[in-house]
């Protein structure tokens, strides 16, 4: 493995030594313990063939022109990448994203792809900050953050569509598994809106550029889809006037977004979700009048007898009053003598008159001896 540090560039080469000298050791000690138990050691048996395949791999790949600096070309800029790690790294997240668009109908692996992205970009940002005398370590941060963002915005929208196909039924819930529901929807929209906000937020991207256009369009798009599906919440919660109210709103963000866009897969979109906000308004609509007619056919209307009855007697019927005469009777005035107990009024007087018995003789006497002992002591 001496070789190995003369087939790769000089920033690499210090990797390759520092691994030689750790695995010297262990070769040599392995060596004596043959050479312990055998007493001699065939040459033949080293594997010349594996060393010679080897060798030439190494030669090929020292003989081969090395690219010592990427030039990255973004937002009308070039930038020459001359640190190793980083040029690894972004060749990495590179292939992940192609990788990541070619998975078809596999959301899963694309998922697992595009959380590879987002991760590798983070640790490509530290390496950026970390490397020292590094030329257009903004540009590249920049760069990083942009696909990290658009890799987030990817996911989220591969798990919008995984949340979509479940509610309409395209693809069955498993057991044992969330049901999908319009609010989860919002909650992914309300995301990826944040990250477009986000990503206009990066200073590199040019304010008139038509990447920054698109941002914008693209905000509305999912602004337009998210309304959609609050207004379903209102309508799966039996609140048909919000659900309209929302729809019209809905309407309006499409309307906003056609009027910006030339991409014919969006308008195409959009066009869909217009003739599905119209269906779904219909039964919102429809729903509202149906509710409001029970309504009515519970109120009756307060018959004669009614007028007379008092309206703290019947607090908890309601009656359709059509006009003032037919309001209910409030209150009598003036209210009806009842009959209210009370304490006798001449129990009082009548206890003067009482004769109690004579308790007298009921009375201890005293003694002669107690009257001596009065005057004694002076009592």
């Amino acid at each position: 493995f001496h070789p190995v540090p003369q087939a790769v560039v000089s920033t690499q080469s210090t990797g390759y030594r520092e691994k030689c000298e750790e695995m010297t050791p262990k070769v040599q000690y392995c060596l004596y313990n043959i050479q312990s138990s055998r007493g001699t050691i065939d040459t033949n048996e080293v594997g010349e063939e594996l060393l010679a395949e080897l060798d030439g791999i190494i030669a090929s790949r020292a003989s081969a022109p090395t690219q010592a600096v990427y030039e990255l070309k973004w937002e009308g800029k070039t930038v020459s990448i001359t640190h190793d790690e980083i040029k690894i790294q972004l060749a990495q997240l590179q292939d992940n994203i192609k990788l990541a668009k070619d998975v078809g109908t596999n959301q899963e692996k694309g998922l697992e792809l595009l959380d590879e992205v987002v991760g590798g970009c983070r640790d490509v940002v530290q390496i950026v900050r970390r490397a020292e005398k590094l030329e257009s370590a903004d540009t590249l941060t920049d760069y990083f953050n942009y696909l990290r963002i658009t890799s987030t915005i990817e996911r989220f929208l591969l798990m919008a569509q995984q949340v979509s196909d479940k509610l309409k039924g395209v693809v069955e819930t498993r057991p044992g598994t969330k049901m999908a529901r319009p609010e989860d929807l919002v909650r992914l929209y309300d995301i990826i809106l944040q990250n477009y906000a986000d990503l206009k937020g990066i200073v590199s991207i040019e304010k008139e550029g038509e990447f920054y256009r698109s941002i914008d369009v693209n905000t509305m798009f999912y602004r337009a889809l998210r309304c959609f599906y609050i207004a379903e919440c209102h309508l799966g919660q039996s609140n048909w006037l919000n659900a309209i109210v929302l729809y019209d709103k809905c309407n309006e963000h499409v309307s906003e977004t056609l009027a910006s866009t030339s991409d014919k897969e969006m308008i195409g979109e959009l066009n869909a979700l217009s003739k599905q906000i119209y269906s779904q308004r219909c039964s919102a609509h429809a729903s509202a009048f149906l509710h409001s007619q029970l309504q009515e056919e519970e109120m009756t209307d307060i018959s004669p007898a009614d007028k007379n009855r008092i309206l703290s007697n019947c607090l908890d019927q309601f009656r359709l009053v059509s006009s003032a005469a037919d309001l209910p009777t409030i209150a009598t005035l003036p209210p009806d003598f009842q009959t209210t107990p009370c304490k006798p009024t001449f129990f009082d007087i009548s206890l003067n008159q009482i004769e109690f018995p004579d308790l007298s003789t009921r009375v201890e006497k005293e003694g002669a001896l107690s009257g001596l002992s009065r005057w004694i002591w002076g009592r």
